[in-house]
């Protein structure tokens, strides 16, 4: 008899945790959505407001119903510095979520990384870390993609309690589906809800069992400031690189130009701009594609298109192949942002209707912003070799927004003093419960965290499939 696996959340995670325990487990997920954006279960913000609209996903498949994910592997410095071990121990699982997230392998991408930053240099711009930013031709509802449908039993329902049993683990998740609530039983139990809902049930766990670690959930939270900084004018053809195709494959490679202050990496794309706006640009730049990507069939989307030239470009130039030479470009911002161990997710009782919702406190600190600031000066020193002019938008701060990569409510740590969940992704002194979607993710480098989330994800998998089932008369002391 196979041990039974209970996985709350059938996001990236999740979905990606289920395929990888099929064989050796019998697979429960639970998910409360009805669908990819589920207004019964709100994100409040008390801090800086969340502009990427939505900025969390539910239902079959969580946000990659929502958005295009490009792959990325955090940069080894990064996890030297606060992982509790090393990208080498990701390594393996980073080249199966790849595969499965894009169809082709990442030792091909990884190649095609280190032929175009050579043609970088050969155009003319200084050496300097360049990290690459894989985007697969079109998006992958994971649990579609991963053939799920039929194979794990899937529970429509809102977990509300875990009943602890007498070994330090979880015996069950009491849900809820509307009036009806009834008991899951389980061996293993995989928190899979995401960074803005995986710590707010972690919270809940604590009003019952008092751990040390648990104090971390909800805290250390992190998510990529992005926003568009300025313009510049280069006297080399960089278009010609911008969504580089990868040789042998569907998809397209950015390379990100990453300064480095403070210990903090941050990343900037030079995006195709169709002219140099100077003011009559009012120094706003947006992008309508996310909105054009979930709103397919909407013509107001496509006419929308006429005020955002730029995304012509780069619609061109990812779908069809087509880069119309440009010399003007403007320089989009996402970076790396120190953690603090104060509260930022949390759960609260709506007093107007009784029901939860979640609220996120998201900030910058002055001494964050002046790193941002310098770190702007610093990329356009290093592309001062290329560039016949160049302007920073005044108070482009102001519209800086979180992408939606929330990270750090969860995170991974070497004792309970540090964070909730070991090595393993089990949280500390609970021999039966893990956590496994990016909350899990203690720095999370420059971009999209999707790939780093499958590849821990098929991690805990294989530390699953190994780790010996024990009964819980058979764990007590």
């Amino acid at each position: 008899m196979k041990p039974k696996a209970v996985i709350v959340g059938a996001g990236l995670g999740g979905c990606m945790l289920a395929h990888g325990l099929l064989d050796s487990h019998d697979v429960v997920i639970i998910e409360r959505g009805a669908a990819a954006v589920d207004g019964r279960y709100p994100v409040v913000d008390v801090g800086l407001p969340a502009v990427t609209d939505p900025h969390f996903g539910a239902g079959l498949g969580g946000s990659t119903q929502l958005w295009h994910n490009g792959l990325i592997e955090i940069d080894e410095e990064i996890f030297a510095a606060h992982w509790p071990f090393p990208k080498s121990a990701l390594d393996p699982y980073y080249d199966q979520a790849f595969a499965l997230l894009s169809g082709t392998s990442l030792t091909r991408v990884r190649e095609a990384i280190g032929k175009l930053r050579q043609r970088y240099r050969d155009i003319g711009l200084p050496d300097g870390l360049l990290q690459g930013l894989y985007y697969p031709q079109w998006p992958r509802n994971v649990w579609e993609a991963l053939q799920l449908q039929g194979r794990v039993e899937v529970v429509r329902a809102d977990v509300v309690d875990f009943q602890l049993d007498e070994s330090d683990g979880i015996a069950s998740l009491t849900v809820a589906d509307g009036e009806l609530r009834r008991q899951i039983p389980g061996d293993v139990f995989v928190l899979a809800a995401g960074g803005l809902s995986s710590p707010v049930l972690l919270q809940k766990l604590a009003a019952r069992r008092q751990l040390p670690a648990l104090r971390h959930a909800g805290a250390h939270y992190e998510d990529h400031p992005m926003g568009f900084v300025g313009e510049v004018e280069v006297t080399v053809p960089l278009y010609r690189l911008w969504n580089y195709r990868v040789p042998g494959t569907d998809g397209n490679l950015r390379l990100p130009l990453v300064v480095k202050r403070a210990g903090l990496h941050m990343s900037f794309q030079l995006r195709p701009a169709a002219n140099y706006y100077r003011n009559s640009r009012r120094e706003r730049v947006g992008s309508v594609l996310n909105d054009l990507r979930r709103n397919p069939w909407n013509p107001w989307r496509y006419l929308q298109l006429f005020k955002h030239w730029d995304d012509v470009l780069d619609i061109l130039s990812f779908k069809f192949g087509i880069r119309l030479p440009t010399r003007h470009y403007t320089l989009l911002l996402c970076a790396q942002m120190p953690t603090a161990p104060e509260l930022s997710i949390w759960g609260e009782q709506d007093s107007a209707n009784g029901s939860e919702r979640r609220l996120r406190r998201w900030h910058l600190s002055d001494d964050f912003r002046r790193d941002l600031d310098a770190s702007v000066q610093d990329v356009l020193a290093w592309l001062a070799p290329v560039t016949r002019r160049a302007r920073v938008f005044a108070e482009w701060q102001n519209g800086l927004s979180s992408a939606a990569h929330h990270s750090g409510t969860a995170r991974l740590s070497t004792d309970a003093d540090a964070g909730v969940c070991d090595a393993d992704a089990r949280v500390h002194g609970l021999r039966n419960l893990f956590v496994c979607d990016g909350s899990l993710i203690p720095s999370s480098g420059i971009a999209n965290t999707g790939l780093t989330i499958a590849a821990l994800a098929l991690r805990l998998a294989a530390h699953l499939r190994r780790r010996p089932y024990r009964t819980p008369e058979e764990s007590r002391p």
